[in-house]
């Protein structure tokens, strides 16, 4: 148990020690403060500061004090001479106020530091309320003396006595609330000038207005000026300056009027009435915009450090995120090695002229599924390039027909596999936009082998190009099992698949995150729509048309073969530098059925002593080999003056390779697993007469 939790010990009445404190400084308190104010204003009983003082002490103590406080105010109306109907009332109704008025603020969970406007609103509501009692009582027990000595009641008005309860509570309760809630506090030199600063500008203020009692600064009245220092203090000194300066600025204004020139008590209390009604339309002025600039402080306080935990989610999320894609590249990388052999003796074994059609058609499958599996790590990789905000397109000006047609070329096994019509309409002029031919035949092709993913065999599929206003807009359309519309918005969701049975779990779900992002890098929308389970679905594209007018013929027309030139003679000389001596040897092998001659090394050292010792046209270079480097290799043989191409050989994506070939003397870059289209398109040399 610690020390707060600790028992106090117990005095009499069950009172602790502390409160037995307390109680001893609010007897003596309260009777100095009715003394001081009957000695500076022996003529008017409207100065009342002994009842914001009780309500502290019931506030911080406990309301069971209320003895103490009853005796103290008995002793005050002895002293000063009430009458006995006066020493039975007025006590227990000043001692009745004060312990309801600490009560109520105990109650309404008041803040001391008033950090909350609603700290100042309770503190209102309650001071108006209680300020009630002992007016009204006070008044009672004049009307009711005087009746009963049969004389007229000469005493002051409700609302005066009102008015002066308010103004004892309103000024000095906050000022003791927040002085003894938290009495220590500390200020940076710089602040502490501040603060000096300000108060004196304030007090000079007080003393030229009440004081000397000058009224105006030229044209303007002064006490547009005591404005200054008030908002300043307010804005940037925290509730407990603001306290502090209305009870300065009080004690000044009630220091003019007890001091100044003699006048009638009926004169006087209306003077003391409007002063007072001043300091309570100040003060309240001056606690509400306190109150709300701590409250600006506080959520802005909280914002900041939402915002600082939200940093803090972020860079952990982007570690996590950098650290999966790091991850995915990796893994890219990896399984692209053993897959290039594989590739590379499958298309080998495609080239052999004695195979029958059973094998031609497992080989035919197996190469197949290999493309399939070099999809999606490509699709793996540009997501993740993506979710980096790496990728970058490499736009032109396209005909949007001839990239459709091309994907529909690529597709096309899809639908005879699965034994499905394709129909493809294209518009009747060519549509030009500014993109990535690539990137968009692989919108094309994904939504294309999406659509016969989700349809059954003998269904039908559609491919529709046509041209609205200045946008290209390209539909794909099949009658297969559709979409429940409550789950569209879901679809192009990376790695979210939707359950549409055992299709569902085909794939890696990043397909049409693909499609929405790569349309979407074109300034482009992509939506889906269906009716439901079992009607079909639809995807439609639209791309904004170029601005730039027709496009060069080779452009529109392009089908992205690669002229080929038969070859006389002997082949060119390809050094196929690997580590993996499956990868190399396939490579070889397919290079050798075009009619190169392959020679082999299996690290740097050993390509670096080929070169050096032979001619060769063509270096197909493995990028990570165990003793260098292949940028290193590239570097040396360039700088011992080979002068034949470098083919880079890489398990990285296209952008990575893009950014780490320049400069190193390589030209050109091939992504594993390299096939021999991939080889014909970096090797224009290659004769396709020695495919057969």
């Amino acid at each position: 148990m610690n020390s707060t939790d600790a028992p106090q010990p117990q005095g009499f009445f069950g009172w602790t020690k502390r409160q037995w404190l307390i109680g001893a400084a609010l007897f003596v308190s309260y009777l100095a403060a009715v003394y001081l104010a009957h000695l500076v204003a022996p003529e008017s009983n409207l100065i009342l500061p002994g009842m914001a003082i009780a309500i502290t002490a019931l506030f911080f103590a406990g309301i069971e004090l209320w003895p103490v406080l009853l005796s103290a105010t008995l002793v005050a109306s002895f002293v000063s001479g009430a009458s006995p109907l006066t020493l039975l009332v007025l006590p227990a109704g000043e001692t009745l106020q004060a312990v309801l008025g600490a009560y109520l603020l105990r109650r309404a969970e008041i803040d001391p530091l008033f950090r909350k406007f609603r700290d100042i609103f309770f503190l209102f509501i309650i001071v108006l309320a209680v300020a009630v009692i002992t007016p009204t009582l006070e008044s009672l027990t004049h009307v009711l003396s005087a009746a009963m000595n049969h004389t007229v009641a000469s005493i002051p008005s409700w609302s005066y006595h009102y008015t002066a309860s308010v103004f004892a509570l309103i000024i000095l309760t906050p000022f003791l609330l927040r002085w003894f809630a938290k009495p220590r506090f500390s200020r940076t030199w710089i602040e502490a000038m501040e603060t000096g600063g300000v108060f004196l500008l304030l007090l000079v203020t007080d003393y030229l207005l009440f004081i000397v009692g000058v009224t105006n600064v030229g044209s303007i009245p002064l006490v547009y000026f005591l404005l200054v220092p008030l908002f300043w203090i307010a804005l940037r000194l925290r509730p407990r300056f603001v306290t502090l300066s209305l009870v300065i600025t009080s004690g000044f204004a009630l220091a003019a009027l007890i001091t100044g020139p003699t006048v009638p008590l009926d004169v006087y209390n209306e003077q003391l009435f409007q002063l007072e009604i001043f300091m309570i339309i100040l003060a309240v002025m001056f606690y509400v915009v306190v109150s709300l600039e701590e409250d600006r402080r506080l959520h802005s306080n909280l914002m900041q450090s939402q915002l600082a935990t939200l940093e803090n989610a972020i860079a952990r999320v982007t570690s996590e995120s950098q650290t999966k894609n790091d991850f995915i590249a990796v893994l890219a990388h990896e399984l692209r090695n053993p897959l290039a052999p594989i590739m590379s003796s499958i298309e080998f074994l495609q080239l052999k002229s004695d195979r029958d059609k059973e094998e031609a058609e497992m080989l035919a499958m197996m190469e197949d599924r290999m493309q399939t599996v070099r999809r999606l790590l490509d699709d793996l990789l540009d997501i993740s390039r993506i979710s980096e905000g790496k990728f970058t397109l490499r736009k032109e000006t396209i005909d949007v027909e001839s990239v459709a047609r091309r994907a529909a070329l690529s597709s096309s096994h899809h639908f005879k596999n699965r034994h499905q019509s394709f129909i493809f309409k294209g518009p009747k002029s060519p549509l030009l936009v500014e993109g990535d031919a690539v990137r968009l035949e692989q919108v094309i092709c994904n939504l294309l082998t999406n659509a016969s993913k989700y349809s059954d065999s003998g269904d039908q599929i559609s491919l529709t190009i046509v041209r609205r206003d200045d946008q290209a807009i390209i539909t794909v359309l099949d009658n297969g099992i559709g979409i429940d519309p409550k789950l569209l918005d879901h679809v192009f969701t990376p790695f979210h698949q939707l359950d549409l049975g055992d299709r569902s779990r085909k794939g890696l779900g990043i397909g049409l995150a693909l499609v929405r992002s790569f349309v979407e890098m074109h300034d482009g929308h992509v939506s889906a729509t269906s009716k439901g389970r079992g009607h079909g679905s639809q995807f439609t594209v639209i791309i904004p048309l170029s601005q730039k007018g027709a496009v060069a013929a080779d452009a529109t027309h392009d089908d992205f073969s690669v002229a080929e030139t038969e070859m006389k003679g002997k082949g060119p000389r390809i050094l196929v530098v690997d580590d993996n001596d499956a990868a190399a040897w396939g490579i070889g092998k397919l290079l050798e059925l075009q009619g190169c001659r392959v020679s082999y090394a299996y690290d740097g050292e050993q390509a670096i002593a080929q070169v050096a010792s032979k001619k060769f046209d063509i270096m197909l270079l493995d990028l990570g080999l165990p003793d260098q480097d292949g940028y290193s290799v590239a570097k040396t043989v360039r700088a011992r003056g080979y002068r034949g191409r470098i083919i880079a050989l890489t398990g990285y994506g296209s952008d990575y390779a893009r950014k780490n070939v320049e400069g190193v003397g390589i030209e050109s870059y091939l992504v594993k697993p390299a096939g021999l289209a991939d080889l014909r398109k970096a090797i224009p040399e290659l004769s396709q007469n020695h495919t057969t």
